[in-house]
């Protein structure tokens, strides 16, 4: 008895574990050329990080090369918080006490996005493709934002 008692937590335990999603790490959106746009870190403690960097197009003539290439030119805005998932969906909280600077000016309150995991989509050396999709925000130019996690 004490054996099929252990037997069936221990598979309720292994198949908890496994939907369970690590929804922290870096999220990115690349352009063209490579350069970061912007830049998403999920804290495992519930703190996140955003950056935008603004990039800024140069004449492919400059760089004696045949192409417009795009050049980051420096963190653009950004913004700071706390973050909790619920369902695969995460909420953004930004206290405007502690989180609102002349650094971090973004306030991600009634920020929420979706997060995805595809195992279908398969990335180099067979990785999950996981990513962030912006569905609502005050902040007009996050909303339709997809981030991909970086591996």
């Amino acid at each position: 008895m004490k054996n099929s008692i252990f037997l069936v937590l221990l598979l309720n335990w292994l198949s908890s574990c496994s939907q369970s999603q690590n929804v922290a790490g870096e999220y990115e959106k690349v352009s063209e050329s490579g350069s970061v746009e912007f830049l998403l870190k999920l804290n495992p403690d519930g703190t996140f990080q955003f950056d935008s960097y603004s990039v800024r197009q140069i004449d492919g003539a400059v760089l004696n090369i045949n192409s417009k290439k795009t050049l980051p030119t420096g963190i653009g805005l950004s913004g700071k918080g706390t973050w909790s998932e619920e369902r695969n969906v995460i909420h953004f909280k930004t206290n405007p006490t502690i989180d609102i600077s002349y650094k971090n000016t973004l306030d991600f309150n009634a920020t929420r996005a979706m997060f995805v995991l595809d195992s279908s989509i398969k990335l180099l050396k067979e990785k999950e493709l996981a990513e962030i999709d912006f569905f609502d925000s005050e902040i007009f130019w996050i909303e339709g934002l997809e981030l991909i996690k970086r591996n």
